[in-house]
């Protein structure tokens, strides 16, 4: 599926079952803490660094939380920002972004699950599209 339609996700997003929700960029990035503040200050998003995380938004009222581990790029997402078409439309660009910047899937999972092994969707940038992983 090129892009995610609401009616896909929304029981997935509901932030009564987890507000926050992993994800990863699925594969080693050299560099990754470097490679993130690079792609941050090269799209002009805001972002504010404190111990071991960067706040960064890449829309008005969009957060991610990156965090600080070595060549993974792992972050989450308050899902509670996320409600409807036009905010999870924000979010697809966000995945789309990561996913084309690093040529590698990106994947989000409930909180606490490993997003790269159990993901409920995940980008796939060899045919620019999303994949449900739980039906």
């Amino acid at each position: 599926m090129r892009d995610l339609r609401w009616s896909d996700v929304s029981e997935w997003l509901d932030p009564d079952h987890g507000a926050l929700h992993d994800g990863c960029v699925i594969g080693v990035v050299p560099g990754a803490w470097q490679a993130v503040a690079d792609l941050v200050k090269a799209r002009a998003w805001s972002a504010r660094e404190g111990e071991g995380t960067l706040l960064v938004s890449p829309a008005e009222g969009f957060f991610v939380n990156f965090f600080e581990v070595p060549d993974e790029v792992v972050f989450d997402v308050h899902v509670g920002e996320l409600q409807g078409q036009q905010r999870l439309d924000l979010l697809s660009a966000f995945l789309r972004e990561l996913g084309q910047v690093w040529a590698k899937p990106v994947a989000l999972a409930f909180e606490g699950l490993d997003p790269a092994q159990e993901p409920y969707l995940h980008y796939d940038p060899v045919a620019d599209g999303f994949v449900l992983d739980r039906r």
